[in-house]
């Protein structure tokens, strides 16, 4: 576990490969996650991504600069741990589709926008997937089918706990399962993704202007989309 101003105690950092995937090891021990588990990667460039981050400690050991170590640890830690769990909130998304909810009539600017850039998704979700989604206006809740529940369940339950970690953080900072989800399978990149799910804001900031709160909370979310995506580009990178 790494401690608030930790000192650097080793000299030495190496790379593991092993029948259990790639680890990290400082000064021939294995290096560990803050839950204990030893720390084993899928992917040879995300382990030597990590290898980097503790390379370049000086003298204090700083948690928050090394986003790839603390992302591994979290999923060794606490995504493969409830998998179930996150699944079942996923699919909760999924039911509340974002994008399904579109203004009311009153509101022509805003629905005529909000189709020209959603709809394009859900017809690949139909296309692609064999997945509809039923919109409706206002605040007026709508039911997804069973059907679409049930296919949107093998979507989810198709990703290990790497990829699905990747998915569950997209869409908590989304609201959107579809989104992340063409996000994941590289049909949006992280800012194309952070304009699709907040372009009802997007559009009040042209109109209105951006107060501090707002842009801090939108530079928050664009900054992790862009971690996210940064981190799944290791995941999905070949071992060389």
């Amino acid at each position: 576990m790494i401690k608030k101003q930790m000192k650097r105690f080793y000299n030495e950092v190496a790379l593991i490969a092993d029948e259990t995937g790639f680890g990290v090891s400082l000064d021939g021990r294995r290096l560990k996650t803050p839950a204990g588990a030893e720390l084993s990667v899928p992917t040879r460039p995300l382990a030597l991504a990590i290898m980097d981050e503790w390379e370049r400690v000086d003298e204090q050991i700083d948690a928050s600069l090394m986003p790839y170590f603390s992302a591994s640890a979290t999923v060794i830690d606490r995504v493969f741990t409830q998998m179930p769990a996150l699944q079942a909130e996923l699919l909760e998304y999924a039911k509340a589709e974002l994008i399904c909810y579109r203004a009311s009539q009153d509101e022509a600017e805003l629905a005529e926008f909000q189709s020209q850039q959603w709809d394009k998704w859900l017809a690949w979700m139909q296309q692609d997937h064999q997945i509809s989604f039923c919109c409706t206006h206002g605040i007026m809740p709508v039911a997804q089918s069973a059907d679409t529940a049930e296919k949107c369940a093998i979507l989810i339950g198709q990703y290990d706990g790497w990829l699905l970690s990747c998915l569950y953080r997209a869409v908590q900072l989304t609201s959107s399962f579809v989104l992340s989800y063409a996000f994941l399978q590289n049909k949006l990149d992280a800012d194309s993704l952070f304009d699709a799910s907040c372009l009802d804001e997007l559009l009040q900031n042209r109109k209105w202007g951006l107060d501090f709160e707002a842009e801090t909370r939108q530079n928050n979310i664009k900054a992790e989309l862009s971690d996210i995506e940064a981190f799944l580009k290791l995941l999905i990178a070949e071992n060389r």
